[in-house]
């Protein structure tokens, strides 16, 4: 397993919004000093309490700043960008960070954010995958007309620049229902999901694993789960510093849930159907209880990473260390004691080095 970190980039009383990207910035400088292998930054637009509508910004300021940690969005939404100009951005950016970008792929998930840019969340599994489809090729470097349902496109010249890593960087894909579960394990690619309670991701990793054999891939571990950290000196300092925040945070839910509720999810959605009543019911006790936050003194943050390594066969565990408006001097200090006093536990406990190195 590897550690990584999933940054929800929001604002933060008394900083401006550029002075709040150089406080995630210098926290992903600190990542890659702590022993973090992944770096991933979201995207969502006209949205006050996620300012983060350009993260391929964002990774092409971290690429001058670091020299070891892989690099990502999680995700691009691919039905809200063109493929031929997004493939593009990503050669630059995998040159950029000199081959240690990370694509992150996915649909999206807010109604609203389809309405913005004029489309139909009915389309967007395939607005998705004809946009990775032409993607895709644009890396392979063909030329080609593409005349699709969405997209026309024509390429009659060499891809400039051209990728690093090939045949292209890595994909990782947010996948929750079975359809896009069964489509990430046909191509063996690492899926990501936020937020699943253990038994749900043991499920979804069994079926995922049965399309993987049946595909002739060697089965790997190919699970991202997400979940919130949060590490004081003691169990209930960190528990009361982050509940407010987290709490503040987890109105993520509630708005996917009024989303359901009003009928505004499609049906293609349809784990969100299920997950968003389910997690904006439980009460902050009970998402500590359950894994879901990690939240306590070292050992027992320690303790239930642990946990969660018996119980699931992880890639990469994505730790989201910002949440609600929490101030970068909290976060850091979380971070922190992560890396120095909960990596070195759960190290010792499985009886493994902590991996760090990237693929």
């Amino acid at each position: 397993m590897k550690y990584g970190i999933w940054d929800n980039t929001g604002p933060r009383e008394g900083f401006s919004p550029g002075e709040v990207y150089r406080q995630h910035l210098d926290e992903l400088v600190f990542a890659e000093s702590g022993g973090f292998a992944h770096y991933w930054f979201f995207e969502h637009h006209l949205s006050p309490s996620a300012m983060m509508p350009a993260p391929n910004l964002m990774i092409a300021a971290a690429a001058e700043r670091t020299k070891r940690i892989r690099i990502g969005n999680m995700v691009n939404v691919l039905p809200y960008r063109n493929p031929l100009l997004l493939s593009e951005e990503i050669a630059m950016l995998d040159q950029l960070t000199g081959g240690r970008l990370d694509v992150g792929i996915g649909r999206g998930g807010k109604a609203s954010e389809y309405e913005t840019f004029g489309l139909d969340p009915a389309d967007s599994r395939a607005l998705f995958r004809e946009a990775i489809e032409i993607m895709q090729r644009v890396w392979a470097d063909e030329n080609f007309v593409h005349d699709g349902r969405f997209h026309r496109i024509k390429k009659d010249a060499a891809l400039s620049p051209p990728l690093v890593q090939r045949p292209h960087p890595p994909l990782y894909v947010t996948a929750n229902s079975e359809e896009s579960l069964r489509w990430a394990a046909e191509r063996d690619l690492p899926f990501v999901q936020l937020d699943s309670l253990i038994e749900d991701c043991q499920r979804d990793v069994a079926f995922y694993a049965d399309i993987q054999r049946a595909q002739g891939f060697a089965p790997r571990p190919r699970l991202c789960l997400t979940r919130e950290v949060y590490v004081a000196p003691t169990d209930r300092e960190a528990r009361e510093d982050a509940k407010p925040y987290l709490l503040q945070y987890w109105n993520l839910w509630g708005r996917f849930t009024q989303f359901v509720n009003a009928g505004q999810v499609p049906a293609s959605f349809d784990a969100w159907y299920r997950r968003a009543p389910r997690l904006f019911a439980m009460s902050f006790d009970e998402l500590v209880e359950s894994g879901i936050v990690l939240a306590g003194a070292p050992e027992t943050v320690a303790r239930q990473i642990v946990r969660h390594c018996e119980a699931l066969d992880l890639a990469v565990l994505v730790c989201a260390f910002q949440f609600g408006s929490m101030p970068h001097d909290k976060v850091s200090r979380s971070m922190r004691a992560f890396c120095e006093q909960v990596m070195p536990r759960v190290a010792a406990a499985l009886r493994t080095p902590v991996a760090a190195e990237a693929d």
